[in-house]
């Protein structure tokens, strides 16, 4: 590496450059990382230079860095000064980040930094750090070299070719910015090929080309948005993900520190969600949903032990450290390799355990989240690994020539895992404790609710509508004659169950579309062969189903961390196998009402905002009410807890609490099922029974008396018999 940095950057005259280069790449990640900083209001970092309250933006002193090693490049421009050279060249290359860093605030002459034109400033630094590492490698733009050629050239035919020759690139250049390939035609200047492909293929739909050119060829304007979709949009989400890790997120507005006022009235918009915004939200949760396989982990921690193995047996082999016996340490190796076996095979033994008790005691639901729990995988994964970085150092002490000699550093890095893998053995005895624990379970299964709630009911009612959202029957879905029935003919490879939909992309379709889109299945449903999932309403000349399928994300398993219902219904599952005549266990059907109540607190004032705060307007039947919540977690347990006065006066408590934190537009399902449980309480025999099972208590028997609170909907489902 020294040789190859020598040869290629020192003696070419290159290192100014290098140290230019450097000083950019690192300066524009501090800049970034102190501008995050600064934006997330940490106490301990520096904030802005404001000197009598004058906010000083870092390319003021970016311009001022750039003049001072400018003026002094061209005063020493006739000296020998190579140490010089490469200080002012990380100088400049200082100054060029910090300029670049707020290209759009330039560009704009107004501060946009964290908004969606201060992506452009990302690109300009990209752009820069493309530039200057061709150059770096030695590649020049055509014209350099061309017209070198055109001054040496010995007769007059050789200049004209060179010359038509640049001006040929030259035109391609220009032809491919045109059509919008920025990219394409600033790598075609270093490399000539590329400026073919660029100038002879179709132009970007929104490139000066397409406009001057397409706007009478309907179908060369067609293809252009085809391929946009098909190919450059991936792209540029890719490349946004890439900028928003390196520069922070950008469009997003920052949360409103005043409590945000729910108007009375929605008037219907025909506007879609930020492009750019839904599109990472929609990537996070595609990746979130995503079921990693397990032998995934396990086997690159496999791999990777290997590879270091290899590694250190040739360090050991090169250092020739003589400090242990060989035969101690190759009793040692297989002890250890011994010792891994069996805890792998412990792993296994828990895992399957835990699936079992899972699936007999608990729900089906939940068994998923035991598979892709990373405590188990990595159990398995740290202790294979070892097992093989052991396996690998024992036969290279067992083929080495000298038997004296011992791999020093190979076993000290066994040992280190061996002790990594007790303390892991240790993290996973009390992981297998807490799933067979029913506590923790519950509360793990309503933590994973919760992570669904939040990202499918932001805090922000602004922002509800760009997130996928829970899928069922809406009540205010328009009427409309039907003319298209998209069915879902491919089988997905994930499995067939619903996970989520991107209802931002749907919402931006029916707009561009001019048409109505309306769910036919929800969130958690199994789609079967051939089942139609949308109607369009309206003119369906322009729909392309492909496009719409493509918004919806299938799995095997509704699980917990995919919806809050799915959730709840796994915390419903828990208190109905409780119930069960096996079991016969009403404790733990109480304590899942706990959570069950934790969660529906949880849920409804999100609910209430983005009931009245959506904005696709162009979309129904994806949204799940507040009834449906309310039903799914209690209504089969109220069934089943028919005959237990303790589940009964816990679902009562459950009810009122629900009613004193639930506005009058909510009230509805907690008064139905409140009389629902006043009705069921006439067929108790004694009226001790009616009369403890009428007490809302919290411990579902904790006294006889419950909790005597005045309650506002205790006092309507009274009234409620009463009138009865």
């Amino acid at each position: 590496m020294t040789r190859w940095f020598e040869h290629t950057i020192v003696d070419t005259g290159r290192l100014p450059l290098f140290f230019l280069l450097v000083a950019f790449v690192l300066t524009f990640l501090f800049i970034r990382l102190s501008v995050r900083m600064i934006r997330a209001e940490v106490s301990w970092w520096p904030g802005n230079v404001t000197p009598g309250g004058v906010h000083m933006h870092h390319e003021f002193f970016g311009m001022i860095l750039m003049l001072i090693s400018g003026f002094s490049f061209v005063a020493l421009a006739s000296f020998h000064t190579p140490v010089a050279n490469c200080v002012l060249a990380s100088v400049f290359g200082i100054g060029c980040a910090l300029v670049l860093d707020e290209f759009a605030l330039i560009l704009h002459l107004r501060d946009v930094y964290w908004e969606e034109e201060g992506r452009s400033s990302i690109d300009a630094v990209f752009v820069a750090i493309a530039i200057g590492l061709l150059f770096l490698m030695g590649l020049r733009p055509i014209g350099f070299g061309e017209f070198t050629e055109y001054q040496e050239a010995a007769d007059t035919t050789t200049r004209i070719v060179v010359l038509v020759f640049l001006a040929g690139v030259v035109t391609l250049a220009v032809i491919t910015l045109l059509k919008g390939k920025l990219w394409t035609g600033l790598i075609g200047l270093f490399f000539a090929p590329l400026l073919f492909f660029g100038a002879l293929r179709i132009a970007r739909p929104k490139s000066p080309w397409a406009r001057w050119r397409y706007v009478e060829r309907p179908a060369k304007l067609e293809k252009a948005i085809r391929r946009e979709r098909r190919y450059r949009e991936p792209v540029v989400r890719w490349k946004v993900v890439v900028q928003e890790a390196v520069a922070g997120r950008f469009g997003v507005p920052e949360p409103d520190p005043t409590p945000a006022v729910l108007p009375h009235t929605i008037v219907p918009q025909r506007t879609a969600p930020n492009r750019m915004a839904a599109a990472l939200r929609w990537r996070r949760t595609r990746r979130e949903l995503k079921r990693d396989p397990p032998w995934r982990l396990p086997t690159a921690m496999v791999v990777v032990a290997i590879v270091a193995g290899l590694i250190s047996v040739g360090i050991d082999d090169s250092f020739g450290i003589q400090a242990l016996d060989a035969d101690t340490t190759a009793t040692l190796l297989g002890v250890i390799a011994g010792a891994m076996a069996t805890l792998t095979g412990l792993v296994f033994t828990a895992v399957t355990l835990a699936m079992q008790f899972g699936a007999s005691q608990i729900s089906v639901r939940v068994i998923p989240m035991f598979q892709q729990d990373r405590v188990m995988r990595a159990s398995i994964g740290l202790f294979l690994a070892t097992f093989a970085f052991a396996v690998i150092v024992a036969v290279d002490l067992a083929t080495v020539a000298n038997e004296q000699e011992a791999p020093v550093i190979s076993t000290v890095i066994a040992i280190v895992l061996t002790l990594a893998s007790t303390f892991m053995f240790m993290v996973l005895v009390a992981k297998v404790g807490s799933i067979l624990n029913s506590s923790q379970l519950l509360r793990w299964i309503e933590s994973e609710g919760r992570a669904a709630v939040r990202r499918l009911y932001p805090d922000l009612p602004g922002e509800v509508a760009t997130q996928t959202a829970v899928s069922t029957e809406d009540v205010t879905r328009d009427p409309g004659p039907v003319s298209l029935v998209v069915t879902l003919r491919d089988t997905p490879s994930q499995g067939r169950v619903l996970l989520a939909i991107d209802l931002a992309r749907i919402q931006r379709l029916a707009i561009r579309w001019d048409v109505r889109v309306d769910l036919l299945v929800g969130i958690g449903d199994y789609v079967p062969h051939n089942a139609g999932v949308f109607e369009i309403v309206g003119d369906d000349r322009f729909v392309r189903a492909h496009q719409l399928l493509s918004c919806l994300l299938f799995g095997d398993t509704h699980r917990p961390s995919v919806s809050p219902a799915a959730a709840l219904q796994a915390i419903s599952d828990v208190a109905l196998k409780a119930l069960s005549p096996a079991i016969n266990d009403p404790s733990r059907a109480v304590q899942a009402l706990d959570h069950t109540e934790d969660l529906l607190l949880f849920i409804a004032p999100r609910v209430r905002a983005e009931a009245q705060n959506n904005s696709l307007t162009l979309i129904g039947g994806y949204r799940r009410t507040w009834g449906d919540y309310v039903g799914i977690g209690t209504d089969q347990i109220r069934h089943y807890g028919r005959g237990s006065i303790q589940v009964q006066r816990r679902l009562r408590a459950l009810f009122e609490t629900l009613a004193d934190q639930c506005p009058g537009d909510q009230q509805g399902p907690l008064v139905e099922r409140m009389a629902a449980l006043h009705d069921e309480v006439a067929d108790w025999s004694t009226s001790l029974d009616r009369r403890l099972a009428e007490a809302a208590d919290r411990q579902g028997y904790g006294s006889e008396s419950g909790l005597i609170r005045p309650r506002r909907l205790q006092i309507n489902t009274r009234q409620t018999g009463a009138d009865r």
